[in-house]
């Protein structure tokens, strides 16, 4: 049993009252370190993906863009270039959707190292992507509108 506490008949009501609050701070613990942890894991995960016949090892962080080719994609990363066998829409399907955002139909883009934004392209290091017509609504509203600082 994962008892947080217990009561012993006959129930007096501040005893009560005294494990029902106890119970709340827990939740609001096991609260607080959930979000501090899933920041955290954001930052340690990782995923293989298979290219060259081998499982290679990329961490969220570490992956700048992926660009759709048809059936395959380019995970460009700070150090190299992954192509591998698989579409775009199924390698956004497992990606976590706080760091990652699809922003046209063959681009899908790291939040984390955008560096600026235009109406039309988003800049990241050297790489300038393009912004589809039918994603950036979305993306404007979703990464932009809530972070703009206004006059």
């Amino acid at each position: 049993m994962d008892a947080i506490d217990y009561l012993v008949k006959p129930v007096r009501i501040e005893r009560l009252l005294k494990a029902i609050n106890k119970a709340e701070n827990y939740l609001k613990l096991l609260d607080t370190n959930s979000k501090n942890n899933e920041t955290a894991s954001i930052e340690n995960d990782y995923v293989f993906i298979k290219a060259d016949r081998k499982f290679i090892k990329i961490f969220f962080k570490d992956i700048l863009y992926i660009e759709g080719l048809k059936d395959y994609v380019v995970i460009q990363a700070d150090a190299k270039k992954i192509l591998t066998a698989m579409n775009i829409k199924t390698i956004y399907a497992q990606l976590p959707e706080k760091i990652f955002t699809r922003v046209s139909k063959s681009f899908i883009v790291n939040t984390t190292h955008i560096s600026s934004v235009d109406a039309h392209s988003i800049q990241i290091k050297d790489e300038e992507i393009p912004i589809g017509l039918n994603f950036k609504e979305e993306f404007f509203e979703k990464f932009v509108s809530e972070k703009v600082i206004k006059r």
